[in-house]
């Protein structure tokens, strides 16, 4: 009987570690912002790759906002419809160059078609919303892709309204993952 019940447990045990294993696999490609080939983000507006401010490996991506619109970085990521998935990254905004006047920083996921058509409105993480001079973790909720899904554009984005000079952010460490049931 004894043998029977630690038999149950080990197995218990393994079938929760595959689970935890196959959540954490991050999709995207340089999710440390790294000046890598390939570099996996593209940047728009005014968003830069930089070595004097990271979280972890030797660079970030900043953003800024300036007097033609928002800075970003985005990539798209293969996904399969009917699966769970959720983005997270790490967001700073130093005192010296703070966000405010209403500028937010935030991560979001839209769903694509093969073609890159985007099917869905954005579904996002909390805002970054004034400066917090160490780095804090923002994540979207858990999200079902939709049946006409065939990627997923991830962006991480500053945003100031009616095209204010508003600041920088920094993002490092983000993810993209399938969330195990």
């Amino acid at each position: 009987m004894k043998k029977l019940i630690m038999y149950l447990i080990v197995i218990v045990i393994a079938a929760n570690f595959g689970s935890y294993v196959f959540a954490e696999e991050n999709l995207l490609v340089n999710p440390g912002f790294e000046k890598v080939e390939p570099m996996g983000w593209a940047p728009y507006g005014d968003a830069v790759y930089v070595t004097d401010t990271y979280r972890s490996g030797e660079q970030s991506g900043k953003t800024w906002v300036w007097d033609y619109g928002d800075g970003l970085f985005e990539q798209y990521v293969d996904v399969v419809p009917g699966e769970k998935y959720q983005a997270s990254v790490y967001i700073l905004s130093k005192m010296g160059d703070a966000i405010r006047d209403k500028t937010e920083a935030w991560i979001q996921i839209e769903w694509c078609t093969e073609d890159n058509v985007i099917i869905s409105d954005p579904i996002k993480s909390p805002s970054l919303t004034a400066a917090n001079d160490t780095w804090e973790y923002f994540e979207t909720p858990v999200v079902i892709a939709p049946p006409a899904a065939a990627k997923a554009k991830i962006k991480v984005i500053q945003q100031a309204p009616n095209n204010h000079i508003d600041g920088a952010c920094y993002f490092d460490d983000a993810k993209f993952i399938r969330v195990n049931p």
